[in-house]
């Protein structure tokens, strides 16, 4: 039985780049790009027909707004997911974007491997939000660690003492990813191991 690939349009209006990746996304078992645009018109013309599990949009176009065009697809089509892949790391723009409902955010510094997993987070309902971009956004609030609303309910389970197969089956991911999830939250604390995670957010009150 052939495996589906998550079917993924990607918007930008620099037509290298949309071949370069293209071609580099489709050598995965996982995810296909099966059409890509230069124009915001254009992808909405084509959405009109068929869409896509996960549009890949550069939210800076030469005939609109990324932000504002993700917000009416959102409303148009809820069940599409779309990942902003923009050069704009201003904390503004990326809370505007987060804001305006859009599902995840990476850089164009990202690798493949990174738009992979954003794209895999997404279409399975998470938000994704690259650490680069998690940086960015905690330098603007310094006394505090920014927390997707995934993990955020990774991380109030593994303090009410669920190993990662009971949090995977209580929030319907996998087992995998809570174990992702479960690493990104160490790195992000500074800690080195579960044991200290929880004596951390309970000592400092995180939750």
């Amino acid at each position: 039985m052939k495996q589906y690939k998550t079917d993924v349009y990607i918007v930008d209006d620099h037509i290298l780049l949309n071949e370069a990746l293209t071609t580099a996304i489709n050598q995965s078992e996982i995810v296909h790009v099966s059409r890509s645009f230069s124009t915001l018109e254009a992808c909405a013309h084509a959405l009109r027909k068929r869409r896509p599990d996960v549009i890949l949009l550069d939210i800076s176009m030469p005939d609109g707004n990324g932000i504002d065009f993700c917000r009416q697809m959102i409303a148009e089509y809820p069940q599409m997911r779309v990942v902003a892949m923009t050069c704009h790391d201003e904390p503004s723009v990326i809370q505007k974007a987060l804001d305006a409902g859009i599902h995840g955010y990476v850089l164009k510094s990202a690798s493949v491997e990174e738009l992979l997993n954003a794209v895999r987070c997404v279409y399975r309902g998470e938000r994704f939000v690259s650490p680069e971009v998690e940086a960015i956004l905690e330098r603007t609030a310094p006394h505090s660690v920014f927390l997707t609303p995934t993990e955020r309910n990774v991380l109030e389970l593994i303090c009410e003492g669920f190993t990662n197969p009971q949090i995977a089956e209580r929030i319907n991911l996998s087992t995998e990813t809570v174990n992702w999830h479960r690493k990104r939250l160490l790195a992000k604390f500074g800690v080195r191991n579960t044991v200290s995670l929880v004596t951390l957010v309970m000592r400092e009150h995180i939750l």
